[in-house]
C-alpha cells in the first residue's frame, strides 16, 4: 500500500510538474493580450445556494463547443451529460472530464481587484475523500508573473456548485489576466461543467 501511494504521488507530482512548465513554454505566445475581456450578458446562476452575485461564463467554460482556448492533458476531455442543474441552458449536453492525472486549464481571462470571484459546477467519480486541486496562473502583458496554490475543492457523486473561488487573491503586480488549472489528487475521476466569473469583468 505504501509503495503504491508513493507511487501515485510522484505521478501527480510529475503532472503538476508538466503542466506549469507547459504554461511557461507557452509564454511569449498566450499572454493577457490573448484574453477576452467581455463575456456577454451576466446572470444568477446560484441564486437557488444563496449567491445572489451576478456572474458571466467564462469563454470555453460551459463546453457546448468542446474546450476553446483551454489546454487539455492527461486524458482531459469533453464528454456528453451536463451538470444536472443546467444553469447555462437547458438544451446543454456536455461537461468535461478530468480522469486520474489529468489536468485542464482555462483560457486566460481578464481579472482585477473588482472582478475576484469564480465557481464552477463539480461531481466526483470516487472516492468521498478525494480532492480536486485547483492552482491559479498569472499572467501580465510578457507572460506568466506567478502560479499560485488555489486550493482544492470536494464533492459528492453529484453535481454541486463548488466554492467561491477568488481569482485575484494575491495576484502578482501587474496582473492582467489570469487562468485557473484544474488536476485531480488521486486515482478519482472528476467532471467540471459551466464555469463562471464575476461580472465586474464587462466594466473595464
Amino acid at each position: 500500500m505504501a509503495t503504491f501511494l508513493s507511487a501515485a504521488r510522484l505521478r501527480i507530482g510529475f503532472v503538476l510538474a508538466a503542466t506549469a512548465l507547459a504554461l511557461l513554454a507557452a509564454a511569449p505566445t498566450s499572454n493577457a493580450s490573448t484574453s477576452s475581456c467581455y463575456y456577454g450578458p451576466s446572470s444568477q446562476p446560484f441564486a437557488p445556494w444563496g449567491d445572489l452575485a451576478s456572474y458571466t461564463p467564462v469563454p470555453g467554460g460551459t463546453f457546448e463547443s468542446g474546450a476553446p482556448g483551454w489546454t487539455l492533458a492527461g486524458g482531459a476531455r469533453v464528454v456528453s451529460g451536463n451538470e444536472s442543474f443546467f444553469v447555462n441552458s437547458s438544451r446543454d449536453v456536455r461537461s468535461l472530464y478530468l480522469p486520474a492525472g489529468s489536468s485542464a486549464t482555462t483560457a486566460p481571462f481578464c481579472v482585477s481587484l473588482l472582478q475576484p470571484t469564480i465557481r464552477v459546477f463539480v461531481v466526483n467519480g470516487g472516492s468521498s475523500s478525494s480532492r480536486l486541486k485547483v492552482r491559479v496562473v498569472f499572467r501580465g502583458l510578457l507572460g506568466i508573473l506567478g502560479i499560485l496554490d488555489g486550493g482544492t475543492i470536494s464533492a459528492p457523486a453529484a453535481w454541486q456548485p463548488s466554492p467561491v473561488m477568488l481569482a485575484t487573491l494575491n495576484a502578482p503586480l501587474g496582473t492582467r489576466a489570469a487562468q485557473f488549472v484544474f488536476t485531480p489528487t488521486d486515482s478519482s475521476g472528476w467532471r467540471i461543467d459551466d464555469l463562471y466569473l464575476d461580472p465586474w469583468v464587462n466594466r473595464n
